[in-house]
């Protein structure tokens, strides 16, 4: 047989393929952990493919083996009706199956072009020890796929200082280039403003109405209505509904995906205010200014207040100056002008340490790298901060059986599940991470919480248990100033918003008779910004 009929062969079985990419009966164990349990999917060509589920609930698993990154125990992969097996990721890329991962492939050093054909050159000479890159191939064929995709890319750009939305871009066009005609996309909107949204689903639906088979990984259920064919929920390594879009909705997905018939973890409309303040200022910013963060804005002249027994909102589109805010107002970062006051008094150079003593408790965006020590077990992370003041601390001793008994004791406050307190807390999901962080920034009885994207990565069960938190917080007097990509979240939660666009604030809006499109435009005006 020759190789152009195996090629044509090969076109013709994938036209014919009921099924483009599924799974049939496959388990994955981790020592006693079951994590995929004989699950079967089925992806037929052309459809956007949601697949949900809590955190630790087998999608992450499922998603490796489908890429050839893990073999299942049992089981196969389907791809194109046949079924397949995949002994490294580049045999998975090979059939066309590639995927765009929460945090970005990019090297931020490289342009966008280098990125662009990063491992997969084009030469202008035969290969050897004096072929070249056909740099001039790279920008045509980049700008081709741009063009497709609606989007202006400035190939020349470092890719270090480009929006995430761009740089997302540029990973599906990586893939696309590559032949990727099976994109899995893991929580691809995490980080984007609405319009931001709305551009990614046009685009999406434009390559699923060209023939690109799409699976769609979110949190986000109003999402997966709007977007998705079809759905699936994993529960437990298992599949426990899957439908057609059309002929479900988010209650009935949600019910499936945290096992139960309440579906009150869904958040509609605002939360119920119950404002504990007279008016009274805990925290006031005043022309504040700070240099920039790698891939963001510098600070210019920023401005606003936390009252007493209040949540207000900061939103903005990743990389517009809140990461710099937020590390000015916990003493992580110096401002170079300004100044940033606790119940009237004055913390602007006060050190990190000597504003948690104040009153201020942070709980990062980065609860990996920032908020939590992965490695360390359960009991040093909860009470950490407090560990060497009575009762755990005794002068120059340690009191284990105090410490246990106040980790135990902060752990069971906001129904943290863990397996001992002895475990690594890299053992916990997403969401029992979180929780921890939240036990024990709040059992220091802080003044003020400045809370950056509380519910990233993490369920439905989980997001439902942090706004309780929250709430409580701010109904027993707390404050609390929230920063968060989820704009759903902040009209639910926030007793008015701050919008924050290139390292300025740029309106304030009352969550009474806001709509998210109203704040979705203030959080887009760079050019209003900039003037």
């Amino acid at each position: 047989m020759t190789k152009s009929k195996t090629m044509a062969e090969a076109a013709t079985a994938r036209a014919d393929a009921t099924v483009r990419l599924g799974a049939r009966n496959i388990s994955k164990s981790y020592g006693p952990v079951r994590a995929n349990r004989d699950i079967s999917l089925s992806v037929a060509p052309g459809e956007i493919h949601a697949i949900v589920g809590e955190n630790g609930a087998g999608k992450s698993t499922l998603m490796r083996i489908l890429q050839g990154m893990e073999h299942p125990d049992s089981g196969a992969i389907i791809v194109d009706d046949q079924d397949v097996r995949f002994s490294q990721p580049q045999q998975a890329l090979e059939t066309g199956i590639g995927m765009v991962h929460q945090e970005f492939m990019l090297a931020p050093d490289l342009t966008l072009l280098e990125n662009l054909v990063l491992g997969d050159e084009p030469v202008s000479l035969a290969a050897g020890p004096l072929s070249r890159i056909d740099w001039a191939q790279a920008l045509q064929s980049g700008e081709e796929l741009a063009k497709k995709t609606g989007v202006a890319v400035d190939w020349r750009r470092r890719a270090g200082g480009t929006p995430v939305h761009i740089q997302q871009i540029v990973e599906i066009i990586r893939l696309l280039r590559r032949g990727t005609r099976i994109l899995i996309l893991d929580e691809p909107t995490a980080v984007l403003a609405p319009q931001q949204v709305e551009d990614l689903f046009v685009l999406l639906r434009n390559l699923r109405d060209a023939g690109t088979t799409i699976l769609f990984i979110s949190h986000k259920l109003k999402e997966v209505v709007a977007l998705a064919d079809r759905v699936t929920v994993i529960r437990r390594g298992e599949v426990s509904y899957s439908a057609n879009v059309a002929e479900t909705d988010s209650d009935t997905i949600a019910r499936y995906i945290v096992g139960g018939n309440d579906t009150s973890l869904i958040e509609t409309g605002r939360a119920s205010r119950s404002r504990t303040g007279d008016g009274e200022v805990v925290l006031n910013v005043a022309r504040l200014e700070a240099p920039s963060l790698e891939k963001s804005h510098p600070l210019h002249g920023v401005s606003l207040s936390v009252g007493k027994g209040e949540i207000v909102g900061l939103a903005a589109v990743s990389g517009n100056g809140q990461d710099e805010l937020v590390e000015c107002l916990v003493g992580l970062r110096s401002a170079s002008k300004g100044r940033v006051e606790l119940m009237g008094g004055d913390v602007t150079h006060a050190t990190n340490g000597e504003r948690r003593r104040k009153g201020i408790a942070y709980i990062s965006a980065d609860r990996r790298h920032e908020g939590l020590a992965t490695l360390a077990p359960v009991e040093d992370n909860v009470v950490a901060g407090s560990h060497d003041r009575p009762p755990i601390g005794q002068g120059m001793l340690l009191s284990l059986k105090q410490k246990r008994r106040v980790a135990t004791e902060r752990l069971a406050s906001v129904d943290v599940r863990y397996g001992n307190l002895g475990d690594p807390v890299s053992s916990l999901s997403g969401g029992n991470q979180q929780r921890l962080v939240f036990a024990r920034e709040i059992a220091s009885e802080p003044k003020v919480m400045v809370v950056s994207q509380p519910t990233r990565g993490v369920d439905l069960n989980g997001i439902a248990a942090i706004h309780k938190l929250l709430l409580q917080f701010r109904d027993d007097g707390g404050s609390v100033l929230l920063v968060s990509e989820e704009l759903e979240e902040l009209l639910y939660l926030c007793d008015r918003i701050v919008v924050m666009a290139a390292g300025r604030i740029v309106g304030e809006a009352p969550v009474e008779g806001t709509d998210i499109a109203e704040i979705g435009r203030m959080m887009v005006m760079q050019g209003h910004a900039d003037g």
